[in-house]
């Protein structure tokens, strides 16, 4: 029996040696574990489209107990939505986009079963052909939310009292939306559509979220995770490119 037999998501995958790869993966059981997949890139790979980003699988990971790599065993394939091209580009991106996020917030070892549960459930949603702009904003948000870096919509971050409807104007000092007693803000400002769709997002899984978010979420949330993070995500980068050019 391997040490770890877990279901896991594939986060990435990178070469090593001629024929070999090192397989990033978000497992129930630890949290970010990666393994050898020896032989994974012959042409007779035992493993073909499991490895794909995002696939879900069942694995069996040998080695010591807290090894930093571990050799990849057995490797279900549980679901995987790289099969008979059923993708086209946006949701292939938007895949790779939804792995680097998970892998950016998850930590080796730790279990973190929501966060697992997150992302195979915005996995089903792009299976189900919901916007792939819908799943990524959701995955954002819940990620930041788990964090502990997403403000709280409903109270004044500076003097705690409770919001009114409508839009929310964002405070970087106080790191959280502020009434209009507490104004000016330095900004953003994010619109009644935009918080009424983080709402849902928070009450609904994906696949249901019947709103498309706003444009503007997309950059407020990219100045949190960067502020968290201290870094800028490549896949983002990426998705706007491909844009351009279409």
């Amino acid at each position: 029996m391997p040490p770890i037999a877990s279901d896991a998501l594939v986060l990435r995958t990178y070469a090593l040696g001629e024929t070999s790869k090192v397989v990033v993966l978000l497992t129930r059981e630890r949290g970010k574990a990666r393994a050898v997949a020896k032989g994974a890139r012959g042409r007779r790979s035992r493993y073909q489209s499991a490895l794909e980003p995002l696939s879900e699988v069942r694995v069996g990971l040998h080695g010591r107990q807290g090894a930093e790599l571990f050799r990849l065993g057995d490797c279900e394939l549980i679901r995987s939505v790289h099969r008979a091209g059923r993708l086209g580009l946006d949701q292939s991106l938007a895949l790779s986009y939804c792995a680097e996020l998970l892998e950016s917030f998850v930590q080796e070892g730790q279990a973190e079963d929501a966060v697992y549960r997150l992302g195979v459930a915005a996995v089903e949603a792009i299976e189900r052909g919901q916007a792939t702009d819908t799943v990524t904003r959701y995955l954002e948000a819940w990620l930041l939310k788990l964090g502990g870096v997403y403000p709280p919509l409903d109270r004044c971050a500076s003097c705690e009292r409770v919001l009114a409807a409508g839009p929310r104007e964002y405070h970087e000092p106080s790191h959280g939306f502020v009434c209009t007693d507490c104004l000016p803000a330095s900004g953003p400002l994010l619109s009644a559509a935009a918080v009424s769709f983080v709402v849902a997002c928070f009450k609904q899984p994906p696949s249901e979220v019947e709103s498309r978010p706003p444009r503007e979420l997309e950059g407020f949330h990219s100045r949190l995770l960067r502020n968290h993070l201290e870094r800028d995500l490549k896949s983002p980068r990426v998705m706007r490119e491909v844009a351009r050019q279409r």
